[in-house]
């Protein structure tokens, strides 16, 4: 029998599969509860300059919020800084700005591999696994989030991390804001189902995901 090995691009296809399975099932839970307060809500969502922006001041509307909010952060912080500091203008409230945008460009400064990356035509999505409402009030909600990061280019083999993240949102101005968002210090859950064959554990495979691009995580509506 032949050993199996882990592949970086199995990994990624593993990861896609699982989280289209727990979306699946996250979806019929909604549906056996008849919806839930983190069920989807209509116009949640709008875009102010292409950034989304949580309008609706109810539970869904903080998730809606805090789900587009750090998946735009996330995959825009080191690949598209002008997106990132557009996001901080318009979500992040006004003292956190300044040292959010002074954190990210230190990011951006010491993590060399990536951003040669990025300059080189490489690429990075980020998707929101799961994410539960911990508080909520008419004012201030907070939220944590599964978070997954994946990254791949020319020169860089398909990565993937995971991370749970706790975000503060406060209501102000007829939008969610962001007061606080950090990373929690607790081992994230990495999920993945390796699948290895001839084809997809060699390079070449990767030509596959030529012309792909970032999405932008939430649309409005």
């Amino acid at each position: 029998m032949r050993e199996r090995r882990v592949s970086p691009t199995a990994v990624l296809a593993g990861v896609v599969a699982i989280l289209t399975l727990l979306l699946a099932m996250l979806l019929a839970d909604l549906l056996a509860r008849g919806g839930g307060e983190s069920g989807a809500v209509p116009g949640a969502i709008a875009l102010a300059d292409r950034i989304p922006v949580g309008v609706v001041r109810s539970p869904a509307g903080a998730l809606a919020a805090a789900d587009n909010y750090l998946a735009l952060a996330s995959q825009s912080i080191e690949q598209a800084p002008q997106t990132f500091a557009e996001l901080v203008a318009q979500v992040y409230a006004a003292p956190l700005r300044t040292q959010t945008l002074a954190q990210a460009e230190r990011l951006r400064v010491s993590d060399t591999q990536n951003m040669a990356n990025y300059q080189q035509g490489g690429r990075a999505i980020a998707v929101i696994a799961a994410r539960r409402l911990d508080s909520y009030s008419s004012n201030l909600a907070t939220v944590t989030t599964w978070l997954g990061g994946f990254t791949w280019g020319p020169d860089l083999a398909p990565r993937q991390s995971w991370s749970l993240v706790d975000t503060t949102l406060r209501w102000q101005g007829g939008r969610w804001l962001v007061v606080s968002c950090d990373t929690d210090s607790t081992p994230a859950p990495v999920p993945s189902i390796v699948y290895v064959t001839a084809g997809n554990d060699r390079s070449p495979a990767f030509a596959r995901l030529a012309g792909m691009s970032t999405p932008s995580y939430g649309a409005a509506g």
